[in-house]
């Protein structure tokens, strides 16, 4: 989805960048799987800089870590050192907003301090809706269309008369059901 921008640390050729990849959605959940990775690289070329230590990433509130060691160097071409893929649970409206921080320390020393970077998840389609109802007569049949939010949902139809009683016209419809107002209504 997006990639921060660069980040210092306390080395000033050792920079590092925060990703969020959202892998796939589960409507039905309401939640996304989603993975969080840190990378770090040099800037100028020809030299390594390792050690052993750990880098750490807060996701949405919960902090995880990752163990550093002194063959995991960090060079110009870059190299991840923490990827996390984790199910993220959306808002009721189906929005997220997530937020991330990364920061490191190695024995080198190498350190950093915690830096934030977000992104707005894709919205999760929370509710359908009736797109048109045609026809305004008592005793003909009267279809009912709807919007629907997801390719996964069913929907059931219910016909509330005017005196406040509630039938049931239609159940597990995908986008469309006929129903037919009696006379006496």
């Amino acid at each position: 989805m997006g990639t921060s921008g660069n980040m210092p640390t306390s080395n000033n050729y050792v920079k590092y960048t925060i990703s969020i990849y959202q892998n796939s959605q589960s409507v039905s959940g309401n939640y996304s799987n989603v993975t969080v990775s840190v990378r770090f690289f040099r800037t100028n070329t020809g030299y390594s800089t390792y050690g052993c230590g750990t880098c750490y990433c807060k996701i949405n509130g919960s902090t995880y870590s990752a163990t550093v060691n002194s063959s995991q160097k960090i060079t110009n071409s870059g190299i991840i050192l923490f990827s996390k893929t984790l199910d993220i649970y959306h808002n009721a409206d189906g929005s997220k907003y997530l937020d991330t921080y990364a920061w490191i320390s190695l024995n080198t020393p190498l350190s950093s301090n915690e830096q934030w970077y977000g992104e707005w998840l894709s919205t999760i389609p929370r509710t359908s809706s009736i797109s048109s109802i045609n026809g305004d007569t008592f005793g003909s049949p009267i279809p009912v269309n709807i919007s629907r939010a997801s390719s996964l949902f069913t929907h059931n139809v219910i016909y509330e008369r005017p005196d406040g009683n509630r039938f049931t016209v239609g159940e597990s419809i995908s986008t469309s059901c006929t129903f037919t107002p009696d006379l006496s209504d």
